[in-house]
């Protein structure tokens, strides 16, 4: 029973950053940095690790000229 309720503690308090696109304006290229799946508490500490991947990936293309697509 405890494990269940760890599950089901797990799945709700799991999250999901959303994905970036991005423009070239010279260009007109485009690219997403996902924003992939992510939780929060003890295993969120693991899962930082996609977030900063994100943020690195819109440094790079940033860096190359792409812009941030509203969304």
């Amino acid at each position: 029973m405890r494990a269940v309720t760890l599950c089901l503690a797990m799945i709700a308090l799991a999250g999901c950053a959303p994905d970036i696109q991005l423009r070239n304006p010279q260009t007109g290229a485009t690219a997403v940095c996902s924003g992939g799946y992510y939780q929060h508490g003890l295993i969120g500490m693991a899962n930082q690790t996609a977030k900063d991947l994100q943020m690195r990936c819109l440094d790079d293309y940033e860096r190359q000229g792409y812009e941030r697509i509203s969304n």
